[in-house]
């Protein structure tokens, strides 16, 4: 009979712990990748729920008549108009509506509504025209 050999085979209990760090890692970047989606579909959910909420009771408009350092704010329906909010402003202020004044986003730099004055609250948030609820009205300043 011919003699068998056996070979025993080590193995290195380094070797070892670091394919089962490998392993442990990779299983925890899929669990963090799944925990991110998870994570923005709740942002994207909860969205949903707000532009729901505003579409059934309407949004609270922020207005500052920027060179009478004036503010008011009112409950608006989203499908009014920046026409009708601009118009309400002037009344909710009690300050008159001047010639050149100029409807704008509020903030830092505002942005001209003056072309966009036919949108609905509604059609200039999803357009991405408004990014809030907030306005100034700005008038021309007297030169020399």
């Amino acid at each position: 009979m011919s003699e068998e050999k056996f070979h025993t085979v080590t193995v290195d209990p380094l070797e070892t712990a670091v394919h089962d760090l490998e392993k442990a890692e990779a299983s925890l970047a899929r669990a963090c990748a799944e925990q991110a989606a998870a994570e923005q579909d709740v942002v994207d959910a909860i969205k949903e729920i707000r532009d729901a909420e505003r579409a059934c009771d309407g949004v609270t408009v922020h207005v500052v008549h920027v060179n009478e350092v004036e503010k008011t704010s009112f409950e608006e329906k989203l499908t009014a108009t920046l026409q009708q909010v601009w118009d309400k402003a002037y009344v909710e202020l009690k300050i008159p509506h001047k010639p050149k004044d100029v409807f704008q986003t509020a903030g830092e730099q505002p942005k001209s509504l003056m072309s966009h004055l036919g949108l609905t609250l509604e059609q200039a948030h999803k357009q991405r025209v408004i990014e809030d609820f907030c306005f100034g009205i700005a008038s021309e300043t007297g030169g020399a």
